[in-house]
């Protein structure tokens, strides 16, 4: 008889319990508060200490809950591991690109399905906080990565890749972190970046690098919103749209393949160092 194939946490439908269980708990604490503050006229909700609070906790245990139903070290279910500089390089290639010719895509949603007033109200309102533009800062560039990656490229992804084939494991994650933003107009970018963030994890098996690459596409996110005059009247801007992503097709394009000859370099490195430690011996 066949030895049946053990499996790691979390599969298929455990990542997706994981996933509802965490936004089920977000709407069990912000439904009673924004419930109060509608009937009260108060603004618990958006005060910056319940915010925090309540976020940490609500993550803090199901970081817990996840990492020890995984039953392995920390430093494999998180990744902890360095990566090479200079893949920072391609990236900054293929995220403005991706960006831009993803929006496209945004476009088409708006148009069949239009945002109603309310989401971009509060859209405005994660940047518009008491702290200012470093106050978005420190929550979309450094905040969110930092939890995001650790949910979908740590505990989730962790699973995943030692569950099943890489191009299944990178889909799932990808739509999983999509729905994580629970709004349509936003679903199609997360998407996308999902699934890059995904394969990078699979290329890199480094948390630590899948974060930085997540802070750098919210830091142009956040970057564009604040400063979109100036950057619409920059000269890249006034070339014709054909030309444009014709630029960024390039760009992405080019990107990937410096990415993936990087990563291929890494591997022959580490493949050659142990045939050499035993030619020693």
């Amino acid at each position: 008889m066949q030895k049946q194939r053990i499996k790691y946490y979390p599969t298929t439908i455990e990542a997706i319990h994981l996933l509802v269980l965490y936004l089920v708990l977000e709407m069990l604490v912000d439904f009673p508060l924004a419930l109060y503050d509608y009937n009260k006229g108060t603004d618990l909700l958006s005060t910056p200490w319940i915010s925090f609070l309540s976020s940490f906790s609500i993550t803090a245990f199901i970081f817990i809950y996840g990492y020890k139903k995984t039953h392995n070290k920390f430093s494999r279910v998180f990744a902890i591991k360095g990566f090479n500089p200079l893949l920072i390089i391609p990236i900054i290639l293929i995220l403005p690109a991706m960006q831009y010719l993803v929006g496209f895509l945004n476009i088409k949603v708006e148009t069949i399905l239009p945002a109603p007033p309310w989401f971009w109200e509060l859209f405005e309102r994660i940047f518009n906080n008491h702290f200012g533009f470093w106050g978005a800062a420190l929550k979309v560039v450094v905040f969110a990565p930092i939890i995001e990656e650790i949910l979908f490229r740590g505990i989730i992804m962790h699973g995943l890749m030692r569950n099943y084939r890489s191009w299944y494991a990178i889909l799932l994650s990808g739509i999983l972190f999509s729905v994580y933003h629970l709004n349509p107009w936003q679903m199609t970018y997360t998407f996308f970046l999902g699934l890059l963030l995904g394969w990078i994890m699979v290329k890199t098996r480094s948390l630590p690098f899948a974060i930085l690459v997540h802070a750098l596409n919210n830091l142009l996110v956040l970057l564009s919103l604040t400063y979109g005059k100036e950057i619409s009247e920059h000269a890249l801007y006034n070339l014709p749209q054909a030309d444009n992503i014709k630029i960024s097709l390039f760009a992405f394009i080019a990107g990937v393949l410096i990415f993936v000859a990087l990563t291929i370099s890494k591997k022959k490195k580490s493949l050659r160092k142990p045939r050499a430690e035993s030619q020693n011996e």
